[in-house]
Order: C-alpha cells, then structure tokens, then sequence
C-alpha cells in the first residue's frame, strides 16, 4: 500500500469535509486500531485509525473490539462531546491534524495530531500544546519528546522541493544534482510527497521512464513539471479517482504504467476498507492455515513415531511361540537339568535344533518352566493388543492425511474453519474458545456438470465429505472417491449415467485427492445406498461394498 503525500492529501481533503461540524460520540478499539465514531446531523460516521497509525480512512463497519484498551478509553475521556472544527494537514507531509472544540463555533482547544511518517508513526493528543496522551514509546535522549507534559513539537520537515509550483528550471536543478541516478530515484529523493510508485508513473506519463538523470533534456523536464504541477493540483483539491490494485492496494488515482485495476471506487476510504478488510482476512487466513500445517505436522510425526515404536515391540512380542516351545523342552527334559543350572544347551522337541536356555538358578527346573509359559502368554496377549494399536495408529496416520488434504484445498476462511472445527473435535488441535460451538458443515459444495448436463457434486473437507454422501445425496446416485489416498467424495446426481458421466466423475474424483499429479489414479464407484459410515470412525471415514474401480487420469479443474 503506497499512502504517500500526494496520497494523504486527497484522503485529508475527503475526510475533512466529511466530519467537520459533527460531534464525538464515542472512542473504542477495532480490531486493526482504534474507532471516532462521530455524530453528524442525520448519519453517524466512524474514522477507523491504525495503530500504529499508518492508515486512517471512514468506514461504515466499525466493529468493536472484545476489550477496551487504556489508550482508546483516555482519548474517550477527553474527546467525548467535543465537536471537530477541522482535519487539515500540512501539504504533501504524512501528518494530520484534527482540531476539536466544545462547540461548533468555538475555538479548538484540543488537538490529534496523526503522524504516518515512516518510522515516526504516532497518535498524540495535546490539549493546546500540552501533551495529553501518546503512541510513542518513552526512549531516552530522544530529539522529540513526545510523553505526556511535554510540549507537543512537529517533526522536521524533509529537505525536498515542494511540488507546489515546481518550475522545470528547479526541477532540471534538483536532477542535475543527482546525474548518476534515475530519474525516478531522483524524484522520490528531491520532490516532497513522491513516492517510487507516483515517481513511475510521473516518468511514464513524461515518456522518460527508465531515464537516467543525466539524459533528461530541457523539454523532458518540462513535461515532468507538468505532471508534477497537474497531480499535486489534483491532490490538493481533492480530484482523485479510487482505485485498487491486486498487488499494489489502492491508490488515489489510476496509473497509467499499470494494468487495468482491479476494483473502482467511489471515495478513498472505501478502497482502503476494502482493502484493509482483505489484507485482514488474507493475513489470518495465514496465520490459521500455519497454525493448522504445524499441528497436523506435529501429529504426523507423533503417530509415525508411535507406530515405529508399536512396530518393534510387535517384532519382539510376535515371538511368543519360541517361549513355549522352549518351556515345552524344558518339561521334556527335567533329568537332564542339574539343580542350580543357570544355562543349559538342549534339543528342541519340535525342530531338534540346539536350544541355549537361559535359567534362574534359584528356581527349580520345573519352575523355570513355568516362567517361560508365562512369558508366552504374556507376549501372545501383547502382540494381539500391539497390533490393534498399530491398526488404530494407522486410521488415525489416515485421517490426519485426509485432514491435511483439506487444508491443502482450502481456500476461503470459511473453509479453513471447518478444517480447523474438524481438527479440534478429533484432538488434534486443543480448543481455544470454550463456550463457542463448532461451526456447522457448510452445503457450498464445489459443482460441475457433465456433457449431458448431471450436476456433480464435490465436498471440500471431510466434514462436507459426510454430509454430502450421508444425508444430501440421493441413496441411486453415484458415489465417486480415490481408492489408496485421502480425496473428496464425488457425487453424481443420477441413477441411470452414461458411461462418458461415470468417466467424467471418476476424473474428478482423481483429480480432488491427494495424487492428482499421477498420471493415473484408481477410483472407486458404487451407489450411494452401499456406503456406510464406519462404526465411531472420524467424519468422512466410510465403507462401501459393490463397487467397481477405474485407472484413470485426473480431469484438471
């Protein structure tokens, strides 16, 4: 997002004449800053700012924070009631000033000053020159001191040229200062408010781009005066055209060097709702997909570590027989063991070959055998119990694999919140909030349709899987998954398909799983009536009987 002077002073301009006259009514958090909610005759307006404050603009959301934090609530204290005269700000320089009086016609006294200046970006409000309340943390020695009971001091100004009146002879100056630089390095350095993404356009709009400074001729600088001279003239006024770019963010007016934007708008502040809005949702759409890679990672790990563990001692347990053959032999051969015997080597009455049995020498023969039975018996019981966990271990192995594909196909926060729902039911994840219910499984099942026109209906998540296969399908439908990976349960939506709609369903199926990059994949189809959830199996673990299969090639969507 490129806020630059040129930029700020269109959005000041708006602003200000939106708010000024109206009263405060009210000072709370968001969930990206801070929210004035002004009164104004007829309408109320809220003034959303950023902390820190980088952004400001009018929205029409202003939801509240589920905590009032110190900072909002002390500038309730001061503000509340007080009407705003004006929200002005210096020309082309990132600060603003709003000015608030007890009364429409009176004299402000109080004032919140707005700086969006980089490293310097604080909020403080100053009851004439007095500092009431700041943003800016206290840092020892610092050239402006900006704590509550200091004297409120503005920040230098840049040593730039103002685009105001900016002749092509001072301009030829200030680029003949900087010969071995770009033109559009030399604007962002020397003219006040330009930012390297204005500086682009204004070299575009003067046919110089990619010049160098020491290339510009007299009528090239000309041409960049006036560009100069006409978007400063335009900022100044308030004359922009809102408009967002897919990766530049919005900006006050189109750039011609630039693609098309994607979105128009009628003010500033609903481009840059819109846009904080989805730069909001895009970066906990993150945040919760990480969350959610590192838990089933960290389940992944856990369940194949346990499962290498339950391997070995299958390994050692699978051997009870040996114990029994071996207390068998001992049996066979109690004359030949002398008392006191702590290994003895015999024929083993099964195979003939040597055993070397090892003895306790304070237990008799007959006892020693005894102790093998027992070993027998308990390691027979071990490896029936160490392979129903190892089975157990291998679903759940599954499960957190279809899991896993979920959220590689999720694509909306809605979908990785049923993921996430999913995820807390099972354990995998520990449930952060308490009294909220999981949100229920959505019906916005992915949909294609055959060349004969059937509906195919696809489910994202394994929630959606159960839903649409249990209870939204029809029982002589067709039901369509991925034989040997975690994939989406396709349905076609008939009960009498041609053999081009089974092709067509089985192609999907391949191509929403987990091996859609084979080159062919195995696919199972019956009819909805012979699937069947597994008895207390994880949601969309089922069974199906009657089914045919196909190696076929995934179908790209």
């Amino acid at each position: 997002m490129h806020i630059d002077g040129f930029f700020f002073n269109a959005l000041a301009a708006e602003i200000h004449n939106k708010i000024q006259g109206s009263r405060v009514e009210d000072v709370y958090d968001s969930q990206q800053g801070i929210i004035l909610q002004f009164r104004a005759p007829g309408h109320t307006l809220r003034m959303e700012i950023a902390i820190p404050p980088r952004t400001f603009y009018l929205t029409s959301e202003g939801r509240r924070a589920r905590t009032a934090g110190a900072f909002s609530q002390t500038l309730k204290k001061h503000m509340a009631t007080l009407f705003c005269t004006s929200f002005t700000n210096t020309p082309f320089a990132r600060r603003a000033t709003l000015a608030l009086a007890a009364s429409p016609v009176s004299s402000p006294g109080y004032f919140l000053h707005l700086e969006a200046m980089g490293r310097q970006n604080d909020l403080i409000l100053c009851q004439q020159e007095r500092i009431i309340l700041s943003t800016r943390p206290y840092k020892p020695g610092a050239l402006r001191p900006l704590q509550p009971g200091d004297n409120y001091s503005p920040p230098e100004m840049p040593a730039k040229a103002s685009p105001q009146g900016l002749t092509a002879s001072t301009l030829q100056l200030l680029l003949a200062n900087q010969r071995n630089n770009s033109c559009e390095q030399a604007l962002v350095r020397s003219v006040m408010g330009v930012s390297p993404l204005l500086a682009r356009e204004i070299c575009f709009r003067a046919n110089a781009a990619a010049a160098r400074c020491q290339d510009i001729t007299p009528q090239a600088c000309s041409l960049l005066a006036q560009e100069i001279a006409s978007l400063s003239a335009a900022s100044l006024r308030g004359d922009c055209q809102p408009v967002l770019y897919s990766e530049q963010g919005p900006y006050w007016v189109q750039l011609t060097h630039l693609p098309a934007p994607a979105l128009q708008f009628d003010t500033l502040s609903t481009a840059l709702s819109h846009w904080q809005l989805q730069f909001h949702e895009s970066s906990h759409f993150r945040r919760q997909y990480q969350r959610l890679r590192k838990a089933f990672d960290a389940a992944t790990r856990r369940t194949q570590g346990a499962l290498q563990k339950q391997q070995i001692e299958l390994h050692r347990a699978l051997d009870y027989e040996h114990f029994r053959q071996v207390a068998d032999t001992i049996l066979a051969s109690l004359p030949q063991i002398p008392k006191g015997a702590d290994n003895i080597t015999l024929p083993n009455i099964y195979t003939g070959e040597c055993l070397d049995i090892a003895l306790d020498p304070t237990l008799s023969p007959s006892a020693n055998a005894s102790r093998y039975y027992k070993r027998y018996s308990k390691y027979k019981t071990a490896a029936a119990k160490v392979q129903k966990q190892i089975a157990v271990n291998e679903s759940h192995l599954d499960y957190i694999q279809s899991l896993d594909y979920a959220l590689e196909c999720a694509q909306t926060l809605e979908d990785l919140q049923e993921v996430l729902a999913e995820a807390e039911d099972s354990g995998i994840i520990r449930r952060q909030r308490k009294s909220a219910a999981p949100p229920r499984p959505g019906d916005n099942y992915l949909q294609y349709c055959t060349d004969l026109g059937t509906i195919v209906l696809v489910g994202r998540n394994n929630r959606q899987n159960e839903r649409l296969t249990l209870h939204k399908a029809d029982k002589n439908h067709y039901w369509f998954h991925s034989r040997h990976s975690p994939g989406s349960h396709v349905i076609l939506c008939t009960s009498n398909p041609a053999e081009s709609e089974l092709n067509y369903a089985a192609g999907l199926a391949a191509w929403h799983s987990k091996e859609r990059a084979s080159a062919k994949v195995e696919v199972v189809w019956t009819q909805v009536k012979n699937v069947k959830k597994i008895p207390r199996g994880k949601p969309g673990m089922v069974q199906y009987t009657n089914f045919q299969s196909m190696l076929i090639e995934p179908i790209p969507h």
